[in-house]
Formats: C-alpha cells, sequence, structure tokens
C-alpha cells in the first residue's frame, strides 16, 4: 500500500477548494416552510446507505431554496447525518442535483480542483474503519453528534486517481443494480396497490374487519443480535409493503411462548402504538419470527382474504378511519377493537381469488428483488475493504462481479 497517500477528510476537501458545511439551522426554516411540492431538503431520516431515499422527504419553495443557496447540493457532495446515527452518509447522484442539505446534516465537497473521485470517498468513509472512527469521535452521551471539526479530522489513505475510479467504477455497478432492483420493486409494489384499487371498487358487500379477523396482541420480550427467531417491533414496519428483515433484530423466548406468538404466512400485524395503524403481512417463506407487544396480529378467519384485507389497511380508506380512531395527547395509539372496528367493502369471492391470482405473484417479484439485492449488497461489502486496502486487485473484483452477472 505504499503508493497510497495518508491524509484526512478535510485536507482532501481543502486540496480541492472544497469543504465541509453545516445544514440551515431551525431559526433558518421554520417547520411553516414546508410544503408538499418543492425543493427536497435531505434530513437524517433520507440517508440510507450510501443513498439519498426520496419517500417521505421535505421539500420547501424554490424561493427558500435560493434564500439558503450555501446549502445546496452538487453532483458528488457527500451528506452525512449530524447527529444520532452519524456514520450514515449518501453520495448525492445526478437525481439529487440542486436539493438542499438540510438541518441535522452535513455536507462534504472535494471542490472544483479536486484530482479526487467522489464516489470513491465515499466508499471509503463506508469502510469499517471510517464509521468506527466516526462513532468513536462523536461527541455527546445521550445522541452522538458530529460537527465540521470531527468530520475533517477523519483518517483516511487514498491511491492514485486512476485506481480511485476504477474501485468506484467496480463498488459503482453493484450499486447501480441495486438501485434498479430497487425501482423495480418500488414499481411492482404500486403495481399490487393499483390491482387492490380496482378489486376493491368492485366491492358489493360491507363488513365489520371485527367480523373478519380474530386479533391477539404481541410478547413483550428485548431485542438482541445472538441466535433466536425474529423479533418484529412497530419500527420494523417500515411504510413499504414488505418487512426488511435484514434490520429485524432476534430475541429470546420460551417455547411456549414461541409457539404462541410465532407469526406465519397470511397474518397481518398492525401497530397499536408508535405509528398506530402501520401494517405488514407475513408473505410465505418469511423467516421464523415472533412479533411485539406494540403490535396486533390479525388472523382472517378466511385466509384467502388475507391479501386483500392488508392491502385495505394500507389504503386510503383505512388510514383515515384510523387517523380519526386514535386516541392519546402524547403517544397516539389503537387498541385491537379500534383498529378492527373499521367497515371494509368485499368483492364477490371469485373477484378476490382472482385478486390473490395477481398479487401473489407480484409479492413474490418483490421478494426476488430484495433477495438479489442482499446478495448484491453483500458482494459488495465483501469487496469494500479488500479494494480499500490494497489487498484485491480491481480485475480480481471485476471477474467477481461477472461471475455474479452484474
Amino acid at each position: 500500500m505504499s503508493e497510497w497517500k495518508a491524509t484526512t477528510l478535510g485536507d482532501l476537501c481543502r486540496e480541492g477548494g472544497g469543504g465541509i458545511q453545516t445544514g440551515p439551522f431551525g431559526s433558518q426554516l421554520h417547520a411553516s416552510d414546508y410544503v408538499l411540492s418543492g425543493v427536497p431538503s435531505v434530513m437524517p431520516q433520507n440517508i440510507g446507505d450510501n443513498i439519498i431515499r426520496e419517500e417521505g422527504i421535505a421539500r420547501i419553495q424554490e424561493s427558500d431554496a435560493q434564500r439558503l443557496s450555501k446549502y445546496r447540493m452538487r453532483k458528488g457532495d457527500i451528506v452525512y447525518s449530524r447527529r444520532g446515527d452519524v456514520e450514515k452518509r449518501a453520495l448525492v447522484r445526478d437525481a439529487n442535483e440542486g436539493w438542499l442539505c438540510g438541518t441535522g446534516c452535513l455536507r462534504v465537497r472535494l471542490g472544483d480542483s479536486s484530482i479526487h473521485n467522489p464516489a470513491f470517498l465515499s466508499f471509503l468513509l463506508g469502510t469499517e474503519e471510517s464509521r468506527d472512527w466516526i462513532v468513536r469521535h462523536a461527541v455527546g452521551a445521550t445522541m452522538p453528534n458530529l460537527n465540521t471539526s470531527i468530520l475533517s479530522a477523519v483518517p483516511l489513505a487514498v491511491p492514485e486517481p486512476a485506481v480511485q475510479r476504477a474501485i468506484a467504477e467496480v463498488l459503482g455497478a453493484l450499486d447501480d443494480k441495486i438501485a434498479v432492483n430497487t425501482r423495480l420493486t418500488a414499481s411492482t409494489a404500486e403495481l399490487a396497490t393499483t390491482h387492490f384499487s380496482h378489486a376493491y371498487q368492485n366491492a358489493d358487500r360491507i363488513f365489520s374487519l371485527s367480523e373478519l379477523v380474530s386479533t391477539q396482541y404481541g410478547v413483550t420480550t428485548s431485542a438482541h443480535g445472538d441466535p433466536g427467531p425474529k423479533f418484529l417491533r412497530v419500527t420494523d414496519i417500515n411504510k413499504k409493503p414488505w418487512v426488511e428483515w435484514d434490520s429485524t433484530p432476534n430475541c429470546t423466548v420460551s417455547d411456549l411462548e414461541l409457539s404462541k406468538y410465532r407469526v406465519s404466512a397470511g397474518d397481518i400485524l398492525v401497530a397499536r402504538m408508535a405509528d398506530p395503524g402501520k401494517a405488514a403481512f407475513i408473505d410465505p417463506g418469511d423467516p421464523e419470527a415472533v412479533f411485539a407487544s406494540y403490535l396486533v396480529r390479525l388472523k382472517p378467519h378466511n385466509p384467502a382474504q388475507a391479501l386483500y384485507l392488508y392491502y385495505f389497511l394500507r389504503s386510503p380508506q383505512y388510514l383515515e378511519y384510523a387517523e380519526g380512531a386514535m386516541s392519546g395527547s402524547v403517544q397516539k395509539n389503537m387498541n385491537a377493537k379500534v383498529i378492527v372496528a373499521s367497515d371494509v367493502g368485499l368483492p364477490e369471492s371469485d373477484l378476490i381469488l382472482q385478486f390473490n391470482e395477481t398479487v401473489a405473484p407480484l409479492r413474490r417479484l418483490i421478494q426476488s428483488h430484495l433477495d438479489e439485492n442482499r446478495k448484491l449488497a453483500a458482494t459488495r461489502d465483501a469487496l469494500l475493504p479488500q479494494l480499500m486496502s490494497g489487498k484485491l486487485r480491481v480485475k480480481d473484483a471485476e471477474k467477481v462481479l461477472e461471475d455474479a452477472g452484474v
């Protein structure tokens, strides 16, 4: 590794005329400034694994974005979470050009005169060594915080620009494939929702949801990373119509508890606290898991209605009901009785069967994309430290990608 130069993140930025910039403070951007349509403002919750997630992103008017122009991002910038999960970072891509580095974030910019590759730098900052260094040096006993000084001091070792570009291309090919699969997954999920809307329009019978399902509260135990069944919590039921099991922790339960609270295909889990009304569906092939006490299991009396009822719980009709039915001034909540007190329209049985025959394969396709993404991410994460340490040549890494079909 003699050809790799020891430096710091701050020095790299200064070299190219760039720098590290803190996002605007709350006094510069008030809650009333956010709008439904406008320039996206990136917050910590929008930063994924080297990618900015647009789903649920806050937006501001163009006039406010111009007023805060010093915080706007350009392709090649890297945006960091300034508090909480401080190791999170994302490369700013073409699609994010002109977006705002929002409150709670930091923007890293190499500068117009830099000879270094920003995609390579973003991968380098994603190595275990860099992430661990940042976590160790973050300040704050309750919640870790980053500032420009800490981020500037991150120690790095970089090769010559040509090697940087080659490494970035190899790892970027994996990220690009993951991004394609993610878009396909989202469009497939939207198609499934469209099929539900068509089926719901043909509903000619009205029932109370309580007539169609039984309910059960979950188990109280602690999450951990040791072997054991998955422990499905409210936080693990995201706003997407699938569970991301990779980030769901394990737990320890007795044999009796496992038998009582183990989820099975066709179960619907609904949050009763924290984010009441949020729902998840257990697909065939999902891992062994139990569900937490802040969740309520809905088990349809007729298994053929399970998928249809799950999509009803995600529909605007049910979400509007849930919003009006929540109680609690400090923390909103819904008990099991309230969760199932909504009316639901059902079409004839043959139409529900058609819905199942159409949507079940779509959900299998979603799982296929997610499984491939897990394998691609594992390949990328295995190559990353080897390439960054110089132990693996780029040509050898390219052969790994070829064997993986990338």
